[in-house]
């Protein structure tokens, strides 16, 4: 028996070991928080929009309809969960609050779920003013153990940040990532994967794909995000 500490709730956390654990022929399994924690967070399961995996229906969603009507034809984003109260209090302690630790809640969702997207994998970059107020970058945080990451994506100053928007707003926001032009080996690849927290609207990772298609990438993308 192993024993340790929910991440959200602190409550002892036991896992039985299996036999095959025991013996070593399988690895540990098991999760960062207890099951009652878990059962707060709601995975995303058919029906969902084919294109963004928003929950509700299996027809293509607002959003996606949006992105259509303004000449994004082929994208594909996959999520894992859906963005509920429990996420949302989730993220305010882990980007708010600064509760890094909380990083490693989803790991092994992460990593199972990682492992069927293609590479390399970039990722949406904390803003410098959101970097130095927290002194870590949460993107970063969630996947750096499961990917090797790829920083070819640079977030330019804004006067206000997307959580802050209203929808309307954040669909109007201008462009706000720049492509680091050292990363120009990586324009070659026929696919690649964009990695971000949270998908709302869509905006931020159709910045990311309008970046590097300026930047001359004519591949494959692929999107993903914890939340939805």
């Amino acid at each position: 028996m192993d024993n340790k500490a929910c991440l959200l709730c602190q409550q002892p956390l036991v896992h039985e070991l299996t036999l095959r654990e025991l013996l070593g022929w399988d690895e540990v399994s098991g999760f960062e928080i207890c099951a009652r924690c878990q059962q707060e967070f709601q995975e995303i399961a058919p029906p969902h929009c084919p294109t963004c995996f928003k929950t509700g229906s299996s027809q293509k969603c607002w959003d996606c309809q949006y992105w259509t009507q303004h000449g994004y034809q082929a994208f594909q984003h996959i999520a894992l969960y859906q963005y509920n109260a429990a996420m949302h209090d989730y993220f305010k302690r882990y980007k708010r609050y600064g509760d890094y630790q909380l990083r490693f809640v989803f790991q092994a969702q992460l990593q199972r779920a990682i492992g069927q997207l293609p590479g390399p994998y970039l990722y949406i970059p904390s803003s410098a003013q959101h970097l130095q107020l927290r002194q870590f970058d949460p993107v970063v945080g969630l996947f750096q153990n499961i990917a090797a990451l790829i920083p070819a994506l640079i977030k330019l100053p804004t006067t206000q940040a997307q959580a802050q928007k209203n929808r309307a707003e954040r669909l109007a926001t201008p462009q706000f990532l720049q492509f680091d032009r050292q990363y120009t080996a990586l324009l070659a690849q026929p696919q690649l994967t964009i990695l971000d927290d949270i998908y709302t609207t869509g905006r931020t990772l159709f910045h990311a794909r309008d970046c590097l298609i300026a930047a001359g990438f004519q591949g494959k993308i692929y999107t993903f995000s914890l939340a939805r």
